[in-house]
């Protein structure tokens, strides 16, 4: 056989290995040695190839197997990763869902009124929850100045109640419905007056002198029921 018959030959086997890895072949054939490889070849061609062309075939087998494996690492943790920032994403929407679900169910209780950015509008509520617009915030409280009689009852018959209490225009926001104020939280409309009209709501708070001193804010709101 000529130099160049068997440098063909050589090539030829080295190819073989190398495309076999690439479409991803069995790992029996991976496997099989280069000495058989060279015996079939050698009852094609009638001759016998050298020890060292038998070496740099082996040699391409070994690279063609470390590439092939390093690709099926590769793959497998870039797929145990998608499913692990998969199960995370789902895990977080799932908490945030919980959250909002809580906001529809859970007693509105008494707290202090203050804004905190804390309480912003999360993607749960903005995404389940109907947007009413950006909304002028006044504040009273239950004195006679505010309310013609002090420590009189809401319009929907309930104690008026810091953290709790809005008073809206019931023919854009119903009475008893729970309101999200960005910022500032949940609560129930149980209230209306005479200047509360459209995009305005008035936030009951405990005195006078707190009422004046939180004045007029602006927030985004969101009828959650």
């Amino acid at each position: 056989m000529s130099i160049s018959l068997r440098k063909h030959a050589s090539k030829l086997i080295a190819a073989t290995l190398a495309v076999s890895a690439m479409a991803s072949v069995s790992a029996a054939a991976l496997e099989q040695p280069v000495a058989v490889l060279s015996s079939n070849l050698n009852a094609s061609v009638g001759t016998v190839l050298t020890s060292d062309e038998i070496n740099t075939a082996e040699q391409a087998l070994s690279k063609a197997k470390a590439e092939a494996e390093a690709k099926a690492k590769a793959e497998a943790a870039a797929a145990a990763a998608a499913k692990e920032k998969a199960e995370a994403e789902a895990a977080q929407e799932a908490a945030a869902q919980t959250a909002y679900d809580s906001l529809l169910t859970e007693p509105v209780a008494a707290k202090t009124v203050s804004y905190s950015s804390s309480l912003l509008a999360t993607d749960a509520i903005k995404n389940n929850a109907t947007s009413l617009g950006n909304y002028k915030l006044t504040f009273y409280c239950p004195c006679a100045a505010c309310n013609g009689v002090a420590g009189a009852k809401t319009a929907s018959g309930t104690t008026p109640t810091e953290g709790r209490t809005i008073a809206v225009d019931s023919s854009v926001i119903p009475l008893g419905s729970r309101v999200y104020i960005e910022g500032y939280g949940v609560f129930i409309a149980e209230d209306t007056g005479g200047a509360i009209k459209n995009n305005k709501i008035d936030i009951l708070v405990s005195s006078h002198d707190r009422a004046y001193d939180l004045g007029v804010q602006y927030a985004n709101v969101y009828l959650l029921d």
